[in-house]
């Protein structure tokens, strides 16, 4: 950089002291000299983020992403807001740009990987990690988080290699040997029961990492059979995790009433007949989503998008309201003021290019069934498929995960129960009030006669039959959810009724849900 650019960057940073009238005119000032014209949209995106103004946020990013920048620390900085601001198509251009590939920094590289595996793209961020690696990287969670994408693409061999690798350099990351306890069914000769016990000797159940450890002792005590010991862990795990979540009841109930109460704003949705369908499968996690998933997947004209955001993400540019990846009760209220059409248009602008030519494109997040009705709004030419589950299996399911950052609702019988209840309630309303727009298909019956419900969601969605659908493509290839291991497996029953082996201590949540025992 030039010594004049750089004199001119000291004088912005020092009128930037005087508040953020002055910061953004001391940085406008500067997007006319090239070399800081990058630098300078980053500092007024920043400021646009801080004040709340979401849209003038993303143009200011999707500006920047058109200037040229060589600088891998900026472009990874460009990136991760550009994803932030639900821009992925722009953010993935970033982590594709020449500052990037060509870099021999190990840090850029394992930065892009993180990146991406927290987008789901972990067949992406596998190419980056491992890269990391060979310019020289050896730490722990760079070998955790290449076991993780190596998991996700189907590669559970070599996922435990690179998870066993991280082990050998910090024992005690417990998310590393839990990820172990969940990429096969233990056996009495093969399982990791020792070394996770000692695992929580040495931590203690008031470490963070306490509810991994209890959960991933679950799982290997239900495999081989040891209930009694395996709901202990489970029963502790979950209140582990119960205390260490920020969930807000009170703002859940708000949200589903607020959502109860929503109608579209005058307008039909947007006219995408010229384009790709969006093929949408909602439900409760741990319901039979990412089954359904696989078997549309496998039909050539079908692209799996996976679990996406960009409805939300949408929807919050349309309301010009920041905020986090899930909606909440003040979006939904603002969305009544939305235009159908603007919103259905957004969302293909920044969706479509996933299909990748092919007539169809799924979009799979369990929890887009809080927008449902918007979605049916705002595209008319949308497929939706509700998937449904036995209310005790599906809570149960539900119980038994640890899903990180999301589902806060899932760590106690109570706090799942009374949201399995809204949510059957949100879903009688949405099929109410859009007849012959939502597709509800039963678990049980996918997994009892695959081929029928098959046949079901694929005239629903207007496909031509592939037998495909059924065949060995449905279980290949990177699956980025929760259930990658377990839809890799032929289908099966084996998960029907299997709340009932914890029916004793379930008592509290089938009561709640006024299920029968029979």
């Amino acid at each position: 950089m030039q010594a004049q650019s750089i004199e001119a960057w000291r004088r912005a940073e020092a009128a930037a002291r005087s508040g953020a009238q002055a910061a953004r005119a001391a940085f406008g000032g500067l997007l006319g000299v090239r070399e800081l014209e990058f630098p300078a949209r980053l500092r007024l995106l920043a400021l646009d983020l801080e004040q709340g103004h979401l849209r003038a946020a993303t143009a200011q990013a999707l500006a920047a992403a058109g200037v040229p920048e060589s600088e891998p620390a900026l472009v990874l900085e460009l990136a991760r807001r550009l994803f932030d601001l639900g821009e992925v198509e722009a953010g993935l251009r970033c982590l594709q740009s020449p500052a990037i590939l060509d870099s021999n920094d190990p840090s850029t590289h394992a930065d892009a990987g993180r990146m991406l595996c927290d987008l789901s793209f972990y067949d992406l961020a596998r190419v980056h990690l491992e890269r990391a690696h060979a310019h020289g990287m050896d730490a722990p969670r760079l070998h955790y988080l290449i076991g993780l994408a190596r998991m996700y693409c189907g590669e559970v061999d070599q996922a435990e290699e690179a998870l066993e690798d991280c082990l050998r350099g910090a024992p005690d990351f417990m998310p590393a040997l839990r990820l172990l306890s969940t990429l096969r069914r233990q056996t009495p000769e093969r399982n990791h029961l020792d070394r996770l016990r000692a695992a929580r000797s040495r931590l203690g159940d008031a470490h963070a990492f306490a509810p991994l450890v209890h959960y991933a002792l679950f799982k290997e005590l239900d495999d081989l059979g040891q209930h009694e010991a395996a709901w202990m862990h489970l029963e502790s795990g979950m209140a582990a995790r119960r205390a260490q979540v920020a969930y807000s009841e009170e703002s859940e109930e708000a949200l589903f009433e607020a959502l109860l109460r929503w109608s579209p704003a005058a307008g039909t949705g947007a006219d995408t007949d010229d384009g790709p369908v969006p093929l949408f499968i909602v439900g409760m996690p741990r319901s039979g989503t990412t089954l359904l998933e696989r078997t549309l997947a496998a039909h050539p004209d079908v692209a799996d998008a996976g679990e996406l955001r960009d409805f939300a993400c949408q929807l919050r540019w349309c309301c010009d309201r920041m905020g986090g990846p899930h909606p909440d009760a003040a979006l939904i209220d603002a969305a009544t003021q939305v235009d159908p059409a603007l919103l259905g248009r957004r969302y293909m602008e920044h969706a479509a290019w996933r299909a990748d030519g092919r007539g169809y494109f799924i979009d799979k997040l369990p929890a887009n069934f809080l927008l449902a009705g918007l979605i049916a709004a705002a595209l008319p030419n949308a497929r939706i498929v509700h998937m449904k589950r036995d209310p005790m299996d599906s809570c149960f399911s539900n119980l038994k995960a640890l899903f990180g950052d999301a589902y806060p609702h899932t760590y106690s019988q109570p706090d799942m129960a009374r949201h399995y209840l809204r949510y059957r309630r949100l879903m009688s309303h949405w099929v109410r009030m859009f007849p012959g727009r939502i597709l509800e298909v039963g678990y049980e019956s996918l997994v009892t006669d695959p081929e029928a419900q098959a046949r079901r969601v694929i005239a629903f969605c207007g496909l031509p039959w592939s037998g495909d659908v059924l065949g060995e493509k449905a279980r290949g290839g990177m699956v980025g959810t929760a259930s990658t291991v377990q839809v890799r497996e032929p289908i099966h029953t084996r998960y029907l009724g299997q709340w009932r082996t914890y029916a004793q201590h379930l008592v509290p949540l089938q009561t709640m849900l006024g299920c029968s025992t029979n």
